[in-house]
Protein backbone atom coordinates (compact mmCIF):
# COMPACT_ATOMS: atom_id res chain seq x y z
CA UNK A 1 0.00 0.00 0.00
CA UNK A 2 2.82 2.40 0.86
CA UNK A 3 4.56 2.09 -2.55
CA UNK A 4 1.28 2.83 -4.33
CA UNK A 5 0.70 5.94 -2.23
CA UNK A 6 4.32 7.02 -2.75
CA UNK A 7 3.98 6.58 -6.51
CA UNK A 8 0.76 8.60 -6.50
CA UNK A 9 2.44 11.38 -4.54
CA UNK A 10 5.32 11.34 -7.02
CA UNK A 11 2.93 11.60 -9.96
CA UNK A 12 1.17 14.56 -8.35
CA UNK A 13 4.49 16.31 -7.68
CA UNK A 14 5.64 15.57 -11.24
CA UNK A 15 2.50 17.05 -12.75
CA UNK A 16 2.34 20.20 -10.68
CA UNK A 17 5.81 21.07 -9.37
CA UNK A 18 9.46 21.22 -10.38
CA UNK A 19 12.36 19.05 -9.27
CA UNK A 20 13.00 21.10 -6.13
CA UNK A 21 9.70 19.92 -4.68
CA UNK A 22 10.77 16.28 -4.90
CA UNK A 23 13.78 16.58 -2.63
CA UNK A 24 11.95 17.87 0.50
CA UNK A 25 9.21 15.28 -0.06
CA UNK A 26 11.77 12.47 -0.02
CA UNK A 27 13.81 13.86 2.89
CA UNK A 28 10.81 14.57 5.12
CA UNK A 29 9.10 11.29 4.32
CA UNK A 30 12.23 9.21 4.86
CA UNK A 31 13.09 11.09 8.04
CA UNK A 32 9.62 10.61 9.49
CA UNK A 33 9.65 6.90 8.70
CA UNK A 34 13.13 6.36 10.14
CA UNK A 35 12.31 8.24 13.36
CA UNK A 36 9.05 6.33 13.71
CA UNK A 37 10.75 2.98 13.17
CA UNK A 38 13.55 3.90 15.57
CA UNK A 39 11.02 4.92 18.24
CA UNK A 40 9.33 1.52 17.86
CA UNK A 41 12.59 -0.29 18.54
CA UNK A 42 13.78 -1.13 15.03
CA UNK A 43 17.45 -0.79 14.26
CA UNK A 44 18.67 2.15 12.21
CA UNK A 45 20.00 -0.03 9.39
CA UNK A 46 16.73 -1.99 9.17
CA UNK A 47 14.66 1.18 8.91
CA UNK A 48 16.95 2.66 6.26
CA UNK A 49 16.65 -0.43 4.08
CA UNK A 50 12.86 -0.44 4.51
CA UNK A 51 12.59 3.18 3.36
CA UNK A 52 14.44 2.60 0.07
CA UNK A 53 11.38 1.17 -1.72
CA UNK A 54 9.12 4.20 -1.04
CA UNK A 55 11.95 6.55 -2.08
CA UNK A 56 12.34 4.71 -5.36
CA UNK A 57 8.59 4.64 -6.02
CA UNK A 58 8.31 8.40 -5.37
CA UNK A 59 11.01 8.97 -7.98
CA UNK A 60 9.33 6.61 -10.45
CA UNK A 61 6.03 8.38 -9.91
CA UNK A 62 7.71 11.75 -10.41
CA UNK A 63 9.16 10.54 -13.70
CA UNK A 64 5.73 9.28 -14.79
CA UNK A 65 4.22 12.65 -13.88
CA UNK A 66 6.86 14.50 -15.88
CA UNK A 67 6.41 12.34 -18.96
CA UNK A 68 2.62 12.58 -18.82
CA UNK A 69 2.59 16.35 -18.21
CA UNK A 70 1.98 17.35 -21.89
CA UNK A 71 -0.87 14.84 -22.25
CA UNK A 72 -2.38 16.02 -18.95
CA UNK A 73 -2.32 19.68 -20.01
CA UNK A 74 -3.73 18.78 -23.42
CA UNK A 75 -6.59 16.90 -21.78
CA UNK A 76 -7.25 19.83 -19.44
CA UNK A 77 -7.39 22.23 -22.38
CA UNK A 78 -9.70 19.91 -24.34
CA UNK A 79 -12.08 19.67 -21.39
CA UNK A 80 -11.73 23.43 -20.83
CA UNK A 81 -10.65 23.00 -17.21
CA UNK A 82 -8.65 26.02 -16.16
CA UNK A 83 -7.74 27.73 -12.95
CA UNK A 84 -9.66 30.91 -12.36
CA UNK A 85 -7.69 34.05 -13.12
CA UNK A 86 -10.03 36.24 -11.10
CA UNK A 87 -8.64 37.87 -8.01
Amino acid sequence: MLPILACGAGIYVGLHFNILALLPLIVLGAGAYIVSAWANGQGLLDSITAVLLPILTVQVGYFLGLTSRPAYFHLRSRLNIRHSERV
